[in-house]
């Protein structure tokens, strides 16, 4: 009983889920520092996804924390209207051999031809401690010199890949 129910929610989840559309500007939240900023402050090139809700809001951070100069790394964080729930994370950092692609559990996904890979949650299916639906996962997967992790327990594997697939190098504005 436990399959079929997980199936009816999921399309009830697909139904009212904000429809992906082309994003023209981007709507930044918490005067975050800006994509465009970003690209000129790191050594590798920054992929922005080009297929998000028109409602979900930005805000960009820094690693190490609050630099302004040096940048290692950086998230993408995307959040609902209300700038209440994270709905989607997005690191970005130069590949090098330390970087991992892979994780135990993780299943192989193409990613417009880089070899990717995806683990869902250990709790994915289940109501966390405030109700909701868990979902998603974590997607990982090296650009063109870029490695880049998703993360997500509020949208499912399928948007998830979905926005991955429509993420292109940053151009600027």
């Amino acid at each position: 009983m436990k399959f079929p129910m997980h199936l009816l929610v999921t399309s009830i989840l697909i139904s009212i889920n904000p429809i992906l559309v082309q994003t023209k500007e981007i709507k930044y939240n918490h005067n975050s520092i800006t994509v465009s900023e970003i690209k000129k402050k790191v050594g590798f090139k920054v992929y922005v996804p080009k297929q998000v809700p028109n409602n979900w809001t930005l805000e960009i951070k820094t690693y190490p924390w609050r630099e302004k100069e040096n940048i290692a790394y950086f998230r993408l964080h995307y959040m609902d209207s209300k700038d209440e729930k994270l709905l989607l994370g997005i690191a970005q950092r130069k590949k090098t051999s330390n970087t991992e692609d892979t994780h135990p559990h993780a299943k192989q996904v193409d990613i417009n031809g880089y070899k990717g890979y995806f683990e869902e949650w250990g709790n994915s299916g289940e109501l966390d401690k405030k109700g909701e639906l868990v979902t998603g996962g974590l997607l990982s997967w090296t650009q063109k010199g870029t490695y880049i992790q998703m993360d997500s327990s509020r949208i499912s594997k399928e948007k998830m890949l979905e926005i991955a697939r429509s993420m292109e190098a940053h151009k600027n504005e």
